[in-house]
């Protein structure tokens, strides 16, 4: 079953909604019909996830003008997700594609208050009318102002100096004008976590709320840094540099128990399987063990994975291993020019971190 369904395409990009948005949308509009928040705080919010969606389209529209793949859009009830390639480590190109979200959202809450100025509203707004109250209303000049401040509350948030917010790399972009992308992120990210615990105080004494953002900030930021770091360490090497070259390979009519027996002799936990010189699939412990005892005469070939992800030797080992981790799988075979002239595992790559670990970053 699929999780999420296009609804439409805007600059190439197909734009889904998570089945788990669909239910959040449903159980509103239910509990606007019961009468327990008015249909106009339904609309309003409806309309905030069509401005997240602005939000997200903005940095993937600035994104593919620098040469950045963008798979897809996913609206989910926490926000939107963009499907992109790593961002290009170009402090202007990276400012640019960050702050197009925040900025989207601010042309929002400017047009509105151009919108009020038009109708006159806004000598009679109070502080008030920015934020939603749930009150049914046709007046045109509190729906303007309460639009507008929403826009303006997702635009500045966005826009705070921590991963892993908008904000967060503007900053790492400021910085890398001024050192190298490795630093610029610990610096960026060391500000984030401090102004995490800043926001966790501030939870304490007036909101619980801000206590789990401050959660979501402080952990994206190490995440961010972890990430740039292995990244940094692995610039420059090829999957060709690590991986396994000398392959040993099953056949799909080999046994489930003949598999076995050869994964604990030779001590690999996955084998590519060939069928007459070329690869059909690829063979796992954790696909053998979901077989019962009495049924390990079974054929490798019918448990087999035969929907590959693969690797080629030129590409460079990060990619490989954000392959490995978004798929949650252990190893990718390696082809060249069709055929099979390697393997390389999460293990391989961990095993070269382990040893560049000591090397110091620029």
């Amino acid at each position: 079953m699929k999780s999420s369904f296009k609804i439409f395409r805007a600059f190439g990009i197909p734009v889904e909604l998570h089945i788990s948005f669909l239910l959040l949308m449903l159980f509103i509009y239910v509990i606007a019909f019961l009468g327990i928040i008015s249909v106009y705080i339904a609309f309003l919010i409806t309309l905030l996830f069509v401005t997240v969606v602005v939000h997200e389209l903005s940095h993937s529209y600035i994104a593919k003008r620098y040469g950045v793949k963008v798979g897809k859009i996913v609206l989910l009830p926490i926000g939107g997700v963009s499907a992109m390639e790593e961002i290009p480590k170009d402090p202007d190109k990276e400012l640019k594609i960050a702050a197009a979200g925040p900025l989207a959202n601010l042309l929002i809450a400017f047009a509105c208050f151009i919108g009020l100025l038009i109708i006159g509203g806004v000598g009679s707004l109070t502080l008030e009318s920015f934020f939603i109250s749930n009150t049914p209303s046709a007046d045109l000049s509190l729906f303007l102002a309460n639009f507008l401040g929403v826009n303006l509350v997702l635009g500045l948030f966005n826009l705070l100096p921590a991963f892993p917010m908008d904000g967060g790399r503007v900053l790492r972009a400021f910085f890398a004008k001024r050192m190298s992308y490795s630093k610029a992120t610990k610096a960026a990210a060391s500000v984030g976590k401090q102004f995490a615990i800043l926001m966790v105080i501030l939870g304490i004494f007036f909101n619980f709320i801000l206590i789990l953002i401050a959660i979501f900030i402080y952990l994206g930021a190490d995440q961010e840094y972890k990430n740039v770091m292995i990244s940094s360490k692995l610039e420059g090497i090829k999957v060709r540099d690590i991986m396994t070259k000398d392959v040993n390979t099953l056949t799909p009519d080999t046994s489930v128990s003949e598999a076995l027996n050869t994964m604990f002799k030779q001590r690999h936990m996955g084998y590519p399987v060939e069928d007459h010189g070329e690869l059909a699939g690829i063979v796992t412990f954790d696909d053998i063990s979901k077989i019962p005892e009495n049924q390990r005469d079974t054929p490798i070939g019918n448990i087999m994975t035969k929907k590959l992800i693969l690797a080629n030797p030129e590409e460079p080992a990060m990619n490989t291993l954000e392959k490995i981790t978004k798929n949650n799988i252990g190893r990718l075979p390696v082809i060249e020019n069709g055929n099979l002239v390697g393997i390389i595992s999460k293990t391989d790559i961990m095993r070269v971190l382990e040893v560049l670990d000591t090397k110091p970053l620029e």
